[in-house]
């Protein structure tokens, strides 16, 4: 009796420790608005996934980081007073929900899609929402709609 108990403990340990993140999205969103005040561009970058990085420094222009990413360069402004959070993570994908007021006061929320890359979760995509009243904010981690 005590083999099979001793076996599921052991694949549900094994099973944990094999799709957990160190770091949830919302943590990792936190660190990137930190680097985005601070303006570290070279660490906010390394939070990007690859795709993203690839396409900045493939790029064929001379544009900042700011000029060539100016939603994922702008977070730090965008919820500056925020009221709640919500996420959703799977094995290799995580949805995040940040809302509350920009700096007019006005209801905003981000949503973002980020990635597991080697087990560090890194910014795929972000949809900025101004929305028309607190009433139409999130309840649930909503995934944004990446157009094709």
């Amino acid at each position: 009796m005590k083999l099979p108990l001793i076996l599921f403990l052991l694949v549900l340990l094994v099973s944990c420790s094999s799709t957990n993140n160190s770091v949830s999205a919302y943590q990792q969103y936190n660190t990137y608005v930190e680097l985005l005040k601070t303006q570290n561009y070279d660490d906010a970058i390394d939070l990007l996934t690859p795709y993203n990085q690839k396409r900045f420094k493939n790029k064929l222009t001379n544009e900042t980081f700011e000029e060539f990413f100016p939603f994922f360069s702008s977070l730090d402004t965008v919820v500056v007073n925020q009221k709640q959070h919500f996420e959703v993570m799977e094995k290799s994908k995580s949805c995040l929900t940040v809302f509350g007021y920009d700096s007019e006061g006005e209801p905003t929320s981000l949503y973002f899609e980020l990635l597991n890359h080697n087990g560090v979760w890194k910014f795929q995509y972000v949809q900025l929402n101004y929305l028309d009243s607190e009433e139409a904010f999130p309840t649930k981690a909503i995934c944004p709609i990446i157009p094709k």
